[in-house]
């Protein structure tokens, strides 16, 4: 039973570690000035993974906005 606990809490820590939302990848580069957002999605029970949005804004003013994936291993994908 106590090694079941044990269990329970560091899975809990693992995931409460990857839930950080607003954070960037170091791996993934992003444009000077622009705004990167990451937030948590679980996409199976115990799979989380993160799917960020990176806004900029150029020169003349225009938006453009793209959007990825990072998996639970920290690679980033496109759907």
């Amino acid at each position: 039973m106590k090694l079941q606990l044990a269990s329970m809490a560091a899975l809990m820590l693992a995931i409460g570690s990857m839930a950080s939302a607003g954070s960037a990848v170091a791996g993934v580069p992003s444009p000077p000035g622009s705004t990167t957002e990451c937030v948590p999605v679980e996409v199976e029970r115990y799979r989380i993974h993160q799917h960020c949005t990176v806004t900029f804004v150029d020169e003349t003013g225009s938006v453009f906005v793209s959007e990825y994936w990072i998996d639970e291993y920290g690679n980033p994908y496109l759907i």
